[in-house]
This record gives structure tokens, sequence and C-alpha cells, in this order.
């Protein structure tokens, strides 16, 4: 008799510590890698730039390439044109007043959804976007404002087979608020002007 109580009640612990394990595992938020996609647009999305500013010309870039790889990443077919309107919005506040000036918004979001059509028309696709190290950021003078100079770089697939990989270097400046904002962009040739 003493034998099969023993063997009821570590059955039942068994039984027990199942039932524990599978509440945890139901019970437990999901891993980073399956909420990523959602998280990543959403931060995206919520990120208030106004409240708290990127503080170097790199995390200004760093922050627009989220937003361009986003867009021209594998996302881009899934994106409604309201969220693609909020993103280009949201890189729209990384830009110094002159270059809003002379790229007003109704042309600017017309250039943006043109391009990420021929993106997804040729089957094309961002993969990386990188931003040059901190000592490689070249600061200069702009009729005496800060001014800084920052490559990026960016890989894309094109079909199944085609990958290239393009540079740009991104001018900054430094507003009235000590914020860093873009003022112009330039394609590079492998990292140098062209």
């Amino acid at each position: 008799m003493k034998g099969k109580r023993s063997i009821i009640i570590v059955a039942i612990v068994v039984a027990l510590i199942v039932a524990a394990f599978a509440y945890v595992s139901i019970r437990t938020p999901k891993t980073v890698e399956s909420t990523k996609e959602i998280s990543e647009l959403d931060e995206l999305m919520s990120k208030n730039i106004q409240t708290v500013y990127p503080a170097t010309p790199r995390e200004v870039i760093k922050l627009y390439n989220r937003y361009v790889l986003y867009l021209h990443g594998e996302n881009n077919s899934k994106l409604s044109d309201d969220e693609v309107h909020k993103l280009g919005a949201k890189m729209r506040d990384l830009y110094d007043a002159e270059l809003l000036e002379v790229n007003p918004e109704d042309t600017y979001f017309m250039n943006l959804n043109s391009e990420l059509a021929s993106y997804r028309d040729r089957s094309k696709v961002m993969l990386q976007a990188n931003v040059c190290d901190s000592n490689e950021v070249e600061f200069i003078d702009i009729n005496g404002a800060e001014g800084a100079l920052a490559q990026a770089s960016y890989f894309c697939k094109e079909g199944s087979k085609d990958f290239t990989r393009t540079y740009q270097q991104y001018l900054l400046r430094k507003d009235s608020n000590g914020n860093w904002k873009i003022l112009g962009f330039v394609k590079m040739d492998g990292g140098r002007e062209s």
C-alpha cells in the first residue's frame, strides 16, 4: 500500500511541475525576434525627436537610416500609404530648414512614393544600412556654423542574384537649438564623391 501511495504522490508532483512549466511557457511574452518587425515599426512611428534628439551627427544618420531601411527593406510592400507618410514625415524632422525649403512636402512624398514603387517593381530590397564610425565624422565650418560630414553605405539585393553597395555622404549643420540637421547628401562612388 505504501508503494502505491508513493507512486501516486510522485505522479501528482510530476503533473504539477509539468502544469506549472506549461503555464509559465504560455504566459511568457514572445521573444524579441518574433516581435521585432512590429516593435521596430511602432518604435519608429512613436519616436519623438522633439523631446530626445540624437546628440551627434552619426546618431542622426543612424536614426535616419533606420527609417530608410524600414521603408526600402522587406517591409516595403507591407506598408500602408499612411505608414509611409508617417515614416517619411519622421525623416523630414531630421532635415535642416534649408533642405526642407528646397524640398517641399508634396514633392518629397511624391518622390518617396515613386522610389518605393520602383523598388517593388524591380524586386529590390535594402538589406543593410551602415554609418561610418564616430572618428570618421569630419567636422567642418559652413559659413560660420558648425557642420559635419558623415558617410553611410547601403547594401541592396535586386531580384534573386544582383547585390549592390552604394555610398552616400551626408552634410549636417547644427541649428539654433544645437541639433544636428541634415542639410544635404550626395551619392558617392565606392566611398568617393561621384
